[in-house]
């Protein structure tokens, strides 16, 4: 599964690797370490010229009411690969609205008998990749506020990430870059999505143990992505 990212890039080098417009008027400060049910903004990329800004974990547009929202969205921080197209909550935005989920990196926990190894995971040539995301707007009527949520896709590990996520064996879709645009294309067919949903090779990534207490301290802080 995929639960907690990494972001060492701000909205400045964002526009320039994506060829975007940043939005200035966020205060998105890196590095960032975010937890997916904290669903605080955090920022993705879709066809839109300007970087967006929305929270993790994807309420669909049908939901009416805000009470169903709280559980929902704790549900909906990943999407799986194998499911996405007959899951109500996910099969209108995976053919309408895609997106890039762009990160430094992400953390996976290993289970050894009764500890839990918490691992970061990144590339081992690319400090800034995408992660395969998709995302939906909801209106909430008793605030007339609209709230863009996103979930990130996952599939099948590759053998180093059953070794990282030995649990679940689950692990997210991390595209190439010429796939990127590509992604946002509203043109590609079910088959050509679900192309693009397929384990990254083991041999490009790279893996090591931090802190079991990473996520207490702040996202600069020594420990958070080097070894333990």
């Amino acid at each position: 599964m995929c639960y907690h990212i990494f972001l060492a890039a701000g909205p400045d080098e964002l526009a320039r690797h994506f060829g975007r417009k940043a939005d200035l008027n966020r205060n998105f400060r890196p590095p960032c370490r975010v937890c997916a049910f904290s669903h605080l903004p955090y920022p993705i990329l879709t066809r839109d010229e300007l970087i967006q800004y929305a929270s993790w974990g994807l309420i669909p547009y049908w939901i009416r009411k805000t009470e169903d929202t709280v559980t929902l969205r704790n549900q909906t921080v990943n999407a799986r690969a194998e499911t996405i197209f007959e899951n109500a909550s996910f099969r209108v935005p995976i053919r309408q609205r895609r997106c890039l989920v762009p990160v430094s990196g992400f953390y996976g926990w290993r289970h050894e008998q009764n500890r839990k190894i918490p691992l970061y995971v990144t590339l081992k040539e690319r400090p800034l990749f995408s992660l395969a995301g998709i995302f939906d707007c909801w209106y909430c009527s008793a605030t007339a506020a609209l709230t863009m949520t996103f979930s990130i896709i996952t599939t099948e590990a590759n053998p180093l990430m059953r070794y990282v996520d030995n649990a679940n064996c689950r692990m997210p879709v991390i595209l190439r870059p010429d796939d990127e645009e590509r992604w946002l294309n509203p043109e590609l067919s079910d088959r050509q999505i679900a192309a693009l949903l397929k384990p990254y090779p083991e041999q490009e990534l790279y893996s090591e143990p931090v802190r079991c207490d990473f996520m207490h301290g702040a996202a600069a802080e020594p420990g958070i992505v080097v070894p333990a």
